[in-house]
């Protein structure tokens, strides 16, 4: 591997490369460094050093931390927790190589195989606060509760919703192909027998989540929670597939900030699912991007066609998931996982997502 390797600088040189960052403002594209790979017994050497790790910030030098974790099964079980501590309060995301040592593991955001560092490298440095907001949110809402991880969620996205990354993002311009406007509902409803069918019914715009459907799917909730006689919910995507997530046409759309996050304190479609998991069931097909699978992870029984995908595209709109899924993803695959599906963009298919529990079943 061609990464250059550390030499621990001194604590004033780290010292005063973080005082100096921090003099200047965050920008998008202002120039980053990048980060080296340490070995475990380097990491554990700077995680020793009170100031030594000063450089890993958004506002530093390294936007985020690497580390090959080989070795890290030999090493001193209370020097990998101090390690631990020391990463996971770092202000950026904590990357490795191979599989770190269990004490050491809680430390670490995402698990890298060589052939992915350059991507999420490049991934993290483009939108370096986007990624620092996504792996605190994940190491805040591993031990949450779902009503604290939400609300934990909904802060940070409301803080990226005002920060440089998503305005940049904004003033580029959105690639919006034009949706007729019809007049038919974008969620629709029928009773068979004891279940509600719940459908999504935007297929021209490949289902994206507006406000309309998010209100169509909180009424249809509450709808299934007033009454007893429902004893499940069936939730399918009418059209070529799924959902592609967050409607485009409306990002930005709000007044500001701090009103959006409260219209998602008032109507938390995912918190619903939630409280309603054991009667609710979700079949997947195709592309299920952002809010289409954040969604659908809160429920009891998800079951996925083959040729289904799901992708967190959020880090690319300096933004994190923000209909749930860093608490719905999270208690179903882990916080690495989750970081690593968000961190790298990536599509993860149907067989995959089986197999690490993001899907119950395939059809």
């Amino acid at each position: 591997m061609s990464w250059r390797r550390f030499a621990p600088a001194s604590r004033s040189t780290c010292a005063r490369a973080a005082h100096a960052a921090v003099q200047r403002p965050a920008s998008p594209e202002a120039p980053v460094s990048t980060p080296p790979v340490l070995g475990c017994a380097e990491l554990l050497r700077l995680c020793a050093a009170p100031l030594a790790l000063e450089a890993y910030s958004p506002l530093a030098e390294y936007p985020c931390l690497l580390f090959d974790a080989a070795g890290s099964e030999h090493a001193a079980p209370h020097a990998l927790s101090h390690a631990a501590q020391r990463l996971r309060a770092l202000p950026c995301p904590v990357l490795a190589l191979g599989s770190p040592a269990p004490a050491l593991l809680r430390g670490v955001d995402a698990l890298l195989r060589d052939a992915e560092v350059a991507l999420f490298l490049d991934n993290i440095a483009r939108h370096p606060l986007a990624a620092m907001t996504l792996v605190q949110v994940l190491r805040h809402n591993e031990d949450a509760d779902v009503a604290q991880g939400l609300l934990a969620e909904s802060l940070a996205y409301a803080t990226l919703q005002a920060g440089p990354e998503f305005a940049a993002v904004r003033a580029a311009g959105f690639r919006v192909p034009p949706v007729a406007q019809g007049d038919a509902p974008a969620v629709l409803l029928a009773r068979e027998d004891d279940c509600l069918a719940i459908r999504l019914n935007r297929p021209a715009a490949r289902n994206a989540y507006n406000t309309a459907m998010r209100d169509g799917l909180f009424e249809a909730l509450q709808l299934l929670r007033a009454d007893p006689s429902l004893s499940r919910a069936v939730v399918r995507g009418e059209g070529d597939c799924f959902s592609v997530g967050g409607d485009l046409a409306e990002f930005g759309c709000a007044a500001d900030p701090a009103t959006a996050h409260a219209v998602r304190c008032s109507r938390h479609v995912g918190r619903a699912l939630h409280e309603l998991a054991p009667r609710l069931v979700f079949h997947l097909h195709r592309a299920c991007i952002g809010a289409g699978i954040e969604l659908p992870a809160f429920a009891g029984r998800v079951v996925a066609r083959h040729d289904t995908f799901v992708q967190l595209p959020e880090l690319s709109l300096g933004l994190i998931p923000g209909a749930g899924g860093t608490v719905s993803i999270l208690r179903r695959v882990g916080r690495q996982r989750t970081a690593w599906l968000a961190l790298s963009g990536r599509r993860l298919r149907a067989q995959q997502a089986l197999s690490w529990g993001l899907v119950d079943a395939l059809e």
